[in-house]
């Protein structure tokens, strides 16, 4: 029997999310419900055709599916793969002018981050979780001038990679979070694909007072290969 792999199961929890049965999903696709069946169990790895109506089928905005396709494919042997960020990474880290971290998505847990991201983001620093901070700290709603706004999309980035995760570190992170008043309204609230793709956050500095405008940038390491990606804010101009 084929072993399943991230990107089956995904894609299994995906259609399980909108209600469909395999033969709905299938006539979606135009693929026969064999197929889908073999791709969910992972005896076939579908092809960038078939990927591309699975996802449109699915509703998987298109700014999410690289980052699903390198989490949820089986990934070549390169050698021992680093738990933790090197000496080199943490200078490579401190070295960037502008605030960045290091994250392992998609649970959204902070690795490290550098001097410029945490006097941003105070108490935003290595071992604490994104989503967490956002919604359990007070300082996080002074940060985010569009805090709604930017907790919505970050739920929905948690809530499409999520079937990515180790299951009982996604429920931890759901239980955390459930202790915010906030957590169920924006869990359940719409967003909007334009909202996805804006361009700028809109953050208060606090040292100064002023507001700062910056463009996000998540950067998927391919040389060294690293299991977590670099975040990092830009001014805007």
């Amino acid at each position: 029997m084929a072993e399943s792999t991230a990107l089956s199961v995904y894609l299994r929890e995906r259609r399980l999310a909108a209600g469909l049965a395999r033969t709905e999903l299938a006539i979606r696709t135009q693929l026969a419900p064999l197929l889908i069946g073999q791709i969910e169990s992972g005896a076939l790895v579908p092809n960038p055709a078939m990927l591309q109506r699975l996802f449109d089928s699915l509703d998987v905005p298109a700014w999410y599916r690289k980052q699903i396709l390198v989490l949820g494919l089986p990934a070549v042997e390169t050698g021992a793969v680093p738990t933790v960020p090197s000496a080199e990474d943490l200078a490579d880290l401190s070295s960037l002018a502008h605030p960045a971290c290091l994250t392992r998505f998609p649970t959204m847990d902070v690795l490290a981050a550098n001097a410029d991201y945490q006097r941003f983001f105070p108490g935003l620093g290595a071992g604490v979780n994104m989503l967490e901070w956002m919604f359990l700290n007070p300082v996080a709603k002074e940060v985010y001038l569009d805090w709604t706004t930017e907790a919505q999309l970050l739920v929905h980035a948690f809530r499409m990679l999520a079937p990515l995760a180790p299951t009982q570190r996604v429920s931890a992170i759901t239980e955390q979070c459930g202790g915010s008043p906030d957590w169920d309204p924006v869990w359940t609230s719409e967003v909007r694909s334009q909202d996805i793709a804006r361009r700028h956050l809109r953050l208060l500095e606090r040292s100064t007072g002023l507001e700062r405008r910056m463009m996000l940038r998540i950067y998927d390491p391919a040389f060294p290969s690293r299991p977590w990606w670099l975040y990092r804010l830009i001014p805007a101009r």
